[in-house]
């Protein structure tokens, strides 16, 4: 119900009601704004660090970081949204860009990450995934939905599932990365991939709706 209302509200409205620290309000936001901030990053992610980075990731980490800092936005009219958005993105290039840097002059270790980095892991264990070519569309939205549940969940849980399933690492990769146990980032993950599930249950009454739009 209380999803139904969010789907009717102007966008200036879940401005502030996300400000206000409404989450729905944010989520909805967010997911609104996903194919266009995914597109940027894509476009804007240099050949050079597509072996450490993947768009997914960056997208993933800037919509964390809105989640952190969504009470200090101060919006100055139509678009101020994705302008804040995308200034976060950018800053996530330009602090890839840097790392890269520091680790090839020896001064630092860059992020190691799967060069086929992406959702499709974690859309498939959810259950998400649509069987058929023409639903590409649709497995877009989904993925921008699990972009979205993965951002609002706690630290260590988000941590370890980006880890695990966006950036490709073994559990022990993971364990070594985290300074955890092999045994303590199977827990991470298995209640990381419950909260995503209850996440994306909420998701899916607006997804669906979305999806159902003008069909019987």
């Amino acid at each position: 119900m209380g999803t139904g209302v969010a789907m009717e509200r102007p966008t200036e409205e879940l401005v502030k009601a996300a400000v206000a620290g409404e989450p729905l309000a944010l989520e909805r936001l967010l997911l609104a704004q996903y194919p266009r901030l995914a597109a940027r990053v894509e476009r804007r992610l240099p050949a050079a660090l597509r072996f450490l980075y993947s768009p997914d990731d960056l997208v993933q980490e800037t919509f964390a970081e809105a989640f952190r800092t969504i009470g200090s936005f101060r919006p100055q009219g139509e678009g101020s949204f994705f302008a804040w958005l995308a200034t976060m993105a950018d800053n996530r290039l330009v602090d890839a860009t840097r790392a890269q840097g520091a680790a090839k002059r020896g001064g630092g270790r860059a992020r190691v990450s799967g060069s086929a980095s992406s959702l499709a892991a974690l859309v498939d264990l959810l259950g998400a995934s649509e069987g058929t070519p023409s639903r590409t569309a649709r497995r877009h939205e989904i993925a921008g939905a699990v972009h979205v549940a993965l951002a609002g969940l706690k630290d260590e849980y988000r941590e370890a599932l980006s880890l695990r399933y966006l950036a490709g690492m073994s559990v022990g990769e993971v364990a070594a990365r985290m300074g955890r146990t092999e045994s303590s980032v199977h827990k991470l993950c298995s209640r990381g991939l419950q909260g995503l599930q209850q996440a994306m249950g909420e998701a899916g009454k607006y997804l669906s709706r979305g999806g159902e739009t003008g069909r019987p």
